[in-house]
């Protein structure tokens, strides 16, 4: 298995990759509400300052990212308006199972994949945090580091039900590198580009560490 991770501007890595090279994107970007993510659990991530989320990307980095990879994940696909009219038949709805009025129930994830709809039941909720029948967290204090964090578990089940072993999976929007995390613990390749040097930190040392874990474990 190996992990690339790069710290830079998707659109100036992903031309620098070949037409196909990987066998899906899984990403969550950045969807364009500026500084209204309204903070949950009391969590410091949501103190920081995002301009990063001033403006969804630039269609330019979905058609790089349809040119490099097989197939597509893609969060919050209802933001994108590049996607509404791209063949989509495998549509993916993440119930939240939220514990608040103020938040959506849930997220869109647009997919490229030929297969029925599916839903994901995974609570992730200020600081409740699992599936449906084992929701842990209640009352503890929430440890994202990221605003738009997603949680790894979900990943991980996304990846097993969408790809197999050793195939590689390119995330251009990395964050706090969730997806990496995702792909050590389920063997998959993972490349990674991330512009904000912070978060490309924190993802390094979350992939590494996994990565560390998997070793003991073995």
């Amino acid at each position: 298995m190996t992990v690339k991770l790069y710290l830079g501007d998707c659109l100036e890595i992903l031309p620098t990759l070949a037409d196909g090279s990987v066998d899906a994107v899984i990403a969550d970007p950045p969807y364009g509400m500026g500084q209204h993510i309204v903070n949950v659990g009391n969590c410091p991530a949501y103190e920081d300052e995002y301009s990063w989320n001033d403006s969804p990307p630039d269609d330019k980095a979905f058609i790089e990212m349809f040119r490099v990879s097989n197939n597509q994940l893609i969060f919050g696909g209802n933001y994108f308006p590049i996607l509404w009219n791209r063949p989509n038949k495998g549509i993916i709805f993440w119930d939240k199972i939220q514990c608040s009025k103020n938040h959506a129930d849930g997220e869109l994830v647009w997919t490229s994949y030929n297969k029925n709809a599916k839903l994901y039941r995974y609570c992730f909720s200020g600081n409740r945090y699992g599936w449906e029948d084992s929701i842990k967290g209640v009352g503890k204090p929430s440890n994202r580091v990221h605003p738009t964090q997603k949680p790894v578990e979900l990943i991980a089940k996304m990846i097993l039900d969408y790809t197999k072993s050793g195939d590689t999976i390119l995330d251009p929007f990395m964050g706090s590198g969730t997806t990496g995390v995702a792909c050590v613990q389920t063997g998959r390749n993972f490349i990674g580009i991330e512009i904000e040097p912070k978060y490309y930190e924190i993802a390094e040392k979350r992939i590494a560490e996994a990565q560390l874990q998997m070793r003991m474990e073995i």
